[in-house]
């Protein structure tokens, strides 16, 4: 087949999908309004001038037209846009079938909440999609008042590549209590209240450490706060990780938090659950989904920072027998239901099936 992708080619998400169908042997293009190119495949770039990831980036509608005329010059067998308030309304724009929406979080839990106008966008960008997927059920539930027909969305969970993700070669510190965040320095993943809750349990864990991979819009703000809370010495800043970089880190943390206001899956998570990492996350659905309360991990409110720092108080003086709990029934989850290329093979069978509708 050949596939046209439509997203962000700086997100691990959209290379993520063109690497992996573009390895199946099919023809993978992938338009994108940043200038990112994807080695092994087709990269087109629109150039839209800057692209804010907390939204209000309405020039890229005007782009469509440019848009169009690549597709019809490659003319895919799938047009597939990532993220549905941007590429999702500027590819509904083209008219171009098959076509696929896949909504990845803020996009529909929390842009319709903040402006009718995107309740619009999102109306018109799903009324013209012939399949839309979305991470989890509690995407699909916040979308009913979005679009007429839910038998249009499937639920495909990313899931994770059990070859770079898994707890073989696990080695913690024995003298160190290490905790790793992976969440992206944007609002919405809450990094400044993980870094109060660690200020806070450190009184009590001489011995702690913190990771924190990741790039963002509040960089600059979350190390000030840092120095402020005087845990320089202890916090080791990592940027921008490959996927391997991710695991060999994860599998040296006693501990992974991720304290998001939102999110539509929580691949993070899935990461760290396979890694052997005992995790603590928000209380969010995105989260119940994947953590049972003090069965498999910790969920925790995302307006509570002293909750927060006792849970991971908790943690530390309770490591080996919560690890020894927690661990095997994390790595039976992730086996049974968030395996990438299991997924994926479903994805494909869509493709094929909307294909032959529309032949």
């Amino acid at each position: 087949m050949r596939i046209c992708f439509f997203g962000d080619a700086d997100s691990i998400h959209v290379m993520r999908w063109c690497n992996h169908f573009a390895s199946l042997g099919h023809d993978i293009h992938l338009i994108s309004f940043k200038s990112t190119q994807i080695p092994g495949i087709t990269n087109y770039f629109i150039n839209a001038g800057s692209i804010d990831v907390n939204g209000k980036n309405w020039k890229v509608i005007l782009k469509y037209r440019a848009i169009k005329k690549i597709l019809n010059k490659i003319k895919p067998d799938i047009f597939h846009a990532h993220y549905a308030t941007s590429y999702g309304f500027t590819g509904a724009l083209c008219k171009y079938h098959p076509f696929i929406i896949t909504a990845l979080g803020s996009d529909v839990l929390i842009s319709p909440k903040n402006s009718f106008l995107y309740k619009s966008i999102l109306r018109f960008a799903f009324k013209h999609a012939d399949l839309i997927t979305v991470l989890a059920n509690h995407m699909k539930e916040e979308m009913s008042e979005l679009i007429s027909n839910p038998d249009k969305i499937a639920i495909v969970c990313f899931g994770i590549n059990p070859e770079v993700f898994n707890n073989l070669g696990r080695k913690v510190s024995a003298t160190e209590f290490v905790i790793t965040s992976t969440r992206a320095f944007e609002p919405v993943y809450n990094i400044p209240y993980l870094i109060e809750a660690i200020a806070m349990a450190s009184r009590e864990i001489p011995n702690i450490k913190l990771n924190l991979i990741g790039t963002g819009s509040l960089e600059n703000e979350i190390k000030n706060l840092v120095n402020e809370k005087g845990l320089k010495n202890v916090t080791k800043f990592f940027g921008k990780c490959t996927q391997p970089e991710i695991a060999n880190t994860l599998k040296e943390s006693q501990l992974f938090v991720s304290v998001s206001f939102s999110d539509g899956n929580n691949i993070s998570l899935n990461e760290a659950m396979a890694c052997g990492n005992v995790c603590i996350a928000s209380d969010i659905k995105a989260n119940q989904q994947w953590i049972e309360h003090e069965k498999n991990g910790f969920l925790v409110p995302v307006d509570n920072v002293t909750v927060l720092a006792e849970t991971i108080v908790k943690a530390y003086k309770n490591y080996n027998t919560l690890n020894s709990q927690f661990e095997p029934i994390n790595l039976k989850i992730i086996e049974e239901r968030a395996i990438w290329a299991n997924n994926m093979k479903k994805v494909e069978e869509m493709y094929i099936q909307l294909v032959k509708s529309k032949s």
